[in-house]
């Protein structure tokens, strides 16, 4: 699981770039007024987060050392 690159810091931009061309899709293409389709917008945004916390973790483990 460290080595994964879900997990990796070139991919961040990838969870978020996701987020907002499913978030646009969803509203402004398909015009969708039922907000349970936006809970795969929260679920991306959240692994977004947690891959930058995970990364910021890891670095500063990695510059206490």
């Amino acid at each position: 699981m460290e080595n994964s690159i879900l997990w990796s810091r070139k991919f961040i931009p990838v969870y978020f770039i996701v987020a907002f061309l499913s978030f646009a899709l969803f509203k402004f293409y398909i015009q969708t007024d039922n907000y349970s389709v936006y809970i795969l917008v929260i679920l991306v945004l959240g692994l977004g987060i947690a891959s930058c916390m995970y990364n910021f973790k890891k670095n500063k483990n990695q510059h206490s050392k």
